[in-house]
Parts: structure tokens; C-alpha cells; sequence
């Protein structure tokens, strides 16, 4: 038995040669199982326990490997943007740019004016712009940086993006601006009201910004959104008793890049509602035994509050007789047989503005179960 024991033993020493530190818990366990080597075990039963013992033995031993040489580390860079667009408006040239999706600490800006811009790592940035002093551009998810070349340089732009570790982005595509002088901006704005819509309208440039002509002119930019070919502008989406404001650019080039103006003088206005609804139509009067049921088309404007109506045994004298209508139906419960009622009816806006009255509708009150219409 203690022969059997120690080539167990044996065993165990010579499948750990190859792990260099062998686990406490695996040293524990190998001497508990040799320790009960020690008692008095058949021989048959002994070879189940060194079976057990080398299982386990083999089983611990496979978690010790040789620890793998250190890898080098990642080095990450940036990725970067091909969606710059370059906007000239009045003597300034404007870069908007989207940022890639890695967190970023700076952005730079290269220019170089006179030739294109050909990027090399040797090349010093015109200005480097903290992520959180980017300038948003018109309340989108891109940004906006600005310089100020002069007219007499072509100039073209291109960026770079710095990430936290100080590791730079390759260059982003190219933006270059034009030797085309812009417009001036338009003048004397001014508004007409009607019920649906403001009409703003403008006098155009005559001459570019440095005073050369012919002008160079293909439209309009209003509020920096809306493009027109003519000097007026029709708004359909204000809102009575709102502040609407306007602002327009003369439109020299609409890309590559664009060319503006600088913008005109702001038109501020605050339209009232001063329009009525239009006049009620196919006004019928119907006789139902006691009563008069008055009905008509429904008017059609999205303000309209409701319908007054007029009435009266004499067509030069009819009175309101009721509160407000809110549907295109009234029953006068209040007539006399025998006599003959006018009656007119007005529709009234959300604003108090009333429509002249309809035609007058007349119809004699008959005595008697039949009814008719007049």
C-alpha cells in the first residue's frame, strides 16, 4: 500500500513539472488525498481512489498555462467628416461640418489661400476650437466656424479631429470659396395682410458688394430658408397675434459653394385679425307645425367660432334673437300662426370679426297640421 502511495505521489509531482505555480487550492487537495492514502485500503478499492486522484489532478493542472508575451498597445485615432460645405455670405466664408461619432476635444481648421489646399502633417492649423465652443448651425447637429479672407483672396478650408489622447483624424474633404463678389443684400422690406397669408416683399440690389455690375443675382433666401426667384414672399404658416420676423438674402450662387449676401433689415410685424368670415349662403326657412327651422351652408374658415341670427315680422327691423349658433341649424320655437318671419344669418371668427348678413329668408306661418317651405 505505501509502494501504491508513493507512486501516486510520483505521478502527481511529475503532471505539475510543466505548471511553474501551482495553485494553494490544488496543493491542498493532492495532500488531503495522499494523507488518506495512509489507511489501510484494498487493493481494489485503491485503484478506484488513484483513477479519482489523477482525474482531478489532470483537471486542476489544465487551468495553468504560460502567461502570453503583452500585446502592444491600440493606439486609436479619430475618424473624420467628408460632408463639409463652405457658405459665402456678404465678405465672410463659412465652414459647416457635422463631427465623426468618437469623442472629441478640438477641432482645427486649415486654410491656405492662393493655390489648393494640399494637407501634410507638417501643416500648422489656422485655428484649433474646443468641442464645447463649436458654434451650432441653425439648430442642427452640424457646426459652424467662420473667417474673414477678403474678397481679393480664393482660399480653400479642410479639418482635423483631435480626440482626448492628443491623436489627430486624417483630413476631412476640401472646401474651397469663390472669386465671385456677392450681391448686396435687398432693401425696404415691407408686408401686406390678407386673412390666409403675409406677403412680404423687397426692392432688389442693383449693384454686388463691391460695387460692381451688373448684379450678380438668382434668387432669394428668406429666414435662411426659404429660396425664392422673385422679390416676394408669401407666409402661410403665421399665426394672428404672433411675432413674425424676416429677414432676406440676395442669392448669387445656390452651390459650390454658396454664395449670400449679407441679410437685409429685420421686418417685424404682428399681424390682427381683422378679416370676417365670409357671408353664410343658401339660407332656407322651414314651417314644422309651430316652428321655423332656419339651416344653411357651413361656412369653410378654420377660425370660425359660430353663426348669429337675425329675426323679425319686419325686414327693415330684424334683431339678434339668439346667443351664439355654433352649428348651421336654429329652430324658432317662438313664432304665431298667420304671420310671416324674416330672418338673416352672420358668421363670427375666433377674432369677434361678424360677416355682413346673408340674404333675408321670409316664410308665413299657416295654420293648420301642414307645413311648408317659402
Amino acid at each position: 500500500m505505501e509502494l501504491g502511495a508513493f507512486k501516486l505521489e510520483r505521478s502527481l509531482r511529475v503532471r505539475s513539472a510543466n505548471c511553474t505555480q501551482p495553485s494553494t487550492r490544488h496543493r491542498l487537495l493532492v495532500g488531503l488525498l495522499l494523507l488518506n492514502t495512509s489507511t489501510q485500503l484494498p487493493s481494489f478499492q485503491f485503484s478506484v481512489f488513484s483513477c479519482q486522484l489523477s482525474a482531478v489532478s489532470c483537471l486542476l493542472l489544465s487551468a495553468c498555462a504560460k502567461v502570453a508575451d503583452p500585446l502592444p498597445p491600440v493606439i486609436l485615432h479619430p475618424g473624420t467628416v467628408t460632408d463639409l460645405e463652405g457658405i459665402q455670405a456678404g465678405d465672410r466664408f463659412q465652414i459647416v461640418f457635422s463631427l465623426p461619432p468618437e469623442e472629441i476635444r478640438w477641432v482645427e481648421v486649415y486654410r491656405q489661400c492662393g493655390t489648393i489646399l494640399t494637407p501634410s502633417e507638417e501643416a500648422e492649423p489656422l485655428a484649433r476650437i474646443e468641442r464645447n465652443k463649436l458654434l451650432v448651425y441653425r439648430e442642427q447637429e452640424k457646426f459652424l466656424f467662420e473667417d474673414r479672407p477678403g474678397l481679393s483672396q480664393t482660399c480653400s478650408y479642410t479639418l482635423r479631429f483631435v480626440n482626448r489622447q492628443g491623436r489627430r483624424s486624417p483630413f476631412s474633404n476640401i472646401v474651397q470659396a469663390a472669386r465671385l463678389p456677392p450681391a448686396q443684400p435687398p432693401s425696404n422690406l415691407r408686408r401686406e395682410f390678407q386673412q390666409d397669408r403675409i406677403i412680404v416683399r423687397w426692392d432688389s440690389p442693383t449693384e454686388n458688394i463691391d460695387g460692381s455690375r451688373p448684379v450678380h443675382l438668382v434668387g432669394y433666401l428668406v429666414n435662411s430658408e426659404h429660396f425664392v426667384s422673385n422679390p416676394e414672399y408669401t407666409d402661410l404658416e403665421f399665426q394672428f397675434g404672433e411675432v413674425q420676423s424676416y429677414q432676406v438674402q440676395s442669392v448669387t450662387r445656390r452651390a459650390d459653394p454658396l454664395i449670400l449676401s449679407e441679410f437685409s433689415d429685420t421686418l417685424k410685424v404682428v399681424p390682427r385679425d381683422e378679416f370676417p368670415p365670409s357671408v353664410p349662403q343658401n339660407i332656407t326657412a322651414l314651417d314644422l307645425e309651430g316652428k321655423v327651422r332656419i339651416f344653411w351652408d357651413a361656412n369653410k374658415e378654420a377660425d370660425l367660432r359660430g353663426y348669429f341670427v337675425y329675426r323679425g315680422t319686419d325686414p327693415n327691423q330684424l334683431e339678434k334673437s339668439s346667443q351664439l349658433v355654433r352649428i348651421n341649424i336654429y329652430q324658432d320655437e317662438s313664432v304665431t300662426s298667420g304671420k310671416t318671419y324674416y330672418y338673416q344669418v352672420s358668421a363670427v371668427d375666433k377674432a369677434g370679426n361678424e360677416s355682413p348678413k346673408s340674404e333675408t329668408v321670409s316664410i308665413s306661418i299657416i295654420e293648420g297640421p301642414k307645413g311648408g317651405i317659402r
